[in-house]
């Protein structure tokens, strides 16, 4: 890995430490966390036990700055207030991972949008398979995460990964949430003790909520603290706790017994609570409520009076206070803060994005496989049902139908692309809180990489339909429809992404996007002419209306230059427009005669790409404010 600057190895040499004082976070009067304090060291790990509702996940937030607290601080060195972002990596409960990327093209990505550009291939590709021989993934490094439709990894191999994607990056503090949930005991032990192995090379901090670890899994644990009702019951070394338990709390521990189990028995008073109403003893039901308080100020009262054992004061002396395990922190660079000011750093991860984002569009058939699938047969469809309409003044509304039929149906088809968005979502919003990059990246990644997977759907369509169908011949007319259909679908699709970044529920952001194309459909001016519109709708919405300016161009695209043929009985001409060639001798009408009845504006060619280009530019300005102030 490249070396760090000087500034950056005196600073690693150093041991390390991380200490919180006196947290409290309160929400609509209640107590979530209540005065809790500690620290932790280079080199160590932290586990924070409690039975639900304890506070645990709250603790964890608070310590990632994801929560601010009412009161309390935290610090990291001594600096009060350190950026979490910069020092730290949170691994969430859920995991958050692209199911079509293998497991180590996973990690790739996950190097390479830390580091900065200058570190070699070589480096990050010897980093990334370090970690993946460090959490026994070596076996399943080529196997896809997996998806919906597509079996990939098993569920303890994934929570691997997930944590890989943050210990790739070498942080000065990793934050676990419940990092053996779901993993049977063996696996929950070899989490824990590669996470220990890689902390003590490196010098890394480990914070770890873990719910009712094995005996052998809490022992590889140098510190607990046991959370209940959001106050400390206990904090201190592991070797600590059964003495603790034993001496001061009075509580029986078998021989076989599991630590950790039995605190969380003394800790968890929600079922002997209900036990003891059930049997009608309010007198029992009393006592029993009252033991969760007492053992939280037998707590009070221990560390008030064996300072030497419990951590309450502040700016302890790192030298005796913190040891280390002979580990100083070897990150790379993409710790140095210099590195996070570079200008050219949300560039650099936008190519990293795109290339991801191109590899996941290809793969996920639930991103545009599926829909250019649809698309094809929608111009199969299209091809079969308007086949060959020919220039009669009777096919003239028929014309019509087909440019609405394009643009405004495979505008709506665009809600096929939600599924996909959300789980890309999900890894946005799990990298953007980890610090990996900013907003901005990923919004211009995410416009640019989609822009060739959407321009295939439309060109399918376009061939598929546009000759068959027999609209107005000529290359030119066909390029041009094509580009305009392009743009109305890259519109759409803008705008179902819109709605799904705000509403990140499959359901509710199928049904508000779905709403929405309706909408567009009803003031668009095909179902009902836009002049015969109620002045409400037509000053505002039928002008924003993409679909709007979509239809008049096709339209007009198709029917300028052509001449229709009206149908002649008895000597009596009838057109199914007004036409201004009848007074000439000629029974036909021009496409001309039918754009002035229809009151269609003609714009040139370039105003409406403009327009629609405008449109969906707005679109993804919206879902960059968004996804800005959407934190979770």
């Amino acid at each position: 890995m490249p070396m760090a600057s000087p500034s950056r190895q005196s600073q690693a040499s150093k041991p390390s430490y991380f200490e919180w004082h006196n947290l409290s976070f309160e929400i609509a009067g209640k107590k979530i966390l209540d005065g809790v304090s500690g620290h932790v060291a280079a080199g160590e790990l932290l586990a924070v036990c409690g039975p639900s509702g304890a506070g645990k996940s709250t603790f964890l937030d608070v310590m990632a700055q994801r929560t601010k607290p009412t009161d309390g601080y935290t610090s990291f060195n001594g600096e009060l207030s350190p950026d979490m972002q910069e020092l730290s990596s949170y691994v969430e409960q859920h995991d958050a991972l692209l199911g079509v990327l293998t497991v180590r093209e996973t990690l790739l990505f996950a190097a390479k949008l830390s580091f900065p550009p200058s570190t070699s291939s070589a480096v990050i590709q010897r980093r990334v398979e370090d970690t993946i021989a460090q959490l026994g993934l070596s076996r399943v490094a080529d196997n896809r995460i997996g998806t919906p439709i597509q079996r990939g990894v098993s569920g303890g191999q994934r929570r691997r990964v997930s944590i890989g994607v943050e210990l790739v990056r070498l942080p000065r503090i990793l934050l676990l949430d419940e990092p053996t949930s779901g993993l049977d005991s063996a696996a929950s032990r070899e989490i824990i003790r590669t996470t220990r192995d890689i902390a003590r090379r490196y010098g890394m901090l480990v914070i770890a909520t873990i719910h009712q670890p094995s005996y052998e899994t809490l022992a590889l644990f140098d510190r607990v603290l046991l959370l209940a009702r959001g106050q400390t019951a206990f904090f201190g070394a592991t070797s600590s706790l059964v003495p603790y338990l034993r001496d001061v709390l009075k509580s029986n521990i078998g021989e076989h017994s599991n630590p950790a189990e039995r605190a969380l028995d003394l800790l968890n008073d929600d079922f002997n609570m209900a036990e003891s109403r059930d049997q009608g003893d309010e007198e029992k039901a009393a006592r029993d409520n009252a033991s969760v308080p007492n053992v939280l100020a037998t707590w009070r009262e221990f560390s008030r009076t064996h300072p030497a054992e419990a951590y309450l004061t502040l700016n302890p002396s790192p030298n005796t206070k913190y040891t280390a395990p002979d580990a100083t922190f070897v990150g790379a660079d993409a710790q140095d803060p210099r590195w996070h000011a570079q200008w050219y750093r949300p560039i650099h991860q936008t190519g990293v994005l795109m290339h991801r984002a191109f590899l996941n569009y290809t793969r996920n058939l639930l991103a545009y496989g599926v829909r250019i699938g649809m698309y094809v047969g929608m111009g199969v469809l299209l091809a079969t049902v308007w086949v060959n309409l020919g220039t009669s003044s009777s096919k003239i509304n028929d014309r019509l139908s087909v440019h609405f039929f394009s643009v405004a149906f495979l505008g709506f088809m665009s809600v096929a692309g939600i599924p996909a968005f959300l789980e890309e979502r999900h890894v946005f919003m799990r990298e953007r809180l980890n610090g990996l990059y900013g907003v901005g990246p990923y919004v211009v990644s995410n416009s640019l990489a989609s822009a060739p997977f959407l321009f295939i759907c439309s060109l399918v369509f376009t061939i598929i339909s546009y000759w068959s169908i027999g609209l107005h011949p000529g290359g030119e007319h066909f390029f041009k429809f094509l580009a305009v259909l392009y743009l109305a679908v890259y519109t759409a699709e803008s705008q179902s992404l819109l709605v799904a970044a705000g509403v990140p529920i499959f359901v509710a952001a199928l049904a508000i996007a779905s709403f929405l194309n309706g909408f567009w459909m009803c003031v668009q001016g095909y179902f009902i002419r836009a002049v015969n519109l109620p002045a409400f709708w037509r000053v505002w919405a039928h002008w924003i209306d993409y679909e709007t300016h979509a239809f008049n161009f096709l339209v007009i695209n198709d029917l300028r230059g052509l001449v229709f043929e009206c149908s002649n009985s008895s000597g009596q001409c009838h057109c199914e427009y007004a036409s201004s060639l009848i007074a000439s001798g000629r029974c036909e009408v021009s496409g001309e005669d039918v754009l002035k009845t229809l009151d269609i504006t003609e714009l040139d060619a370039g105003t409406y790409v403009a327009i629609l280009f405008c449109i969906a530019i707005v679109y993804r300005i919206l879902l960059f404010v968004v996804l800005y102030f959407k934190r979770r």
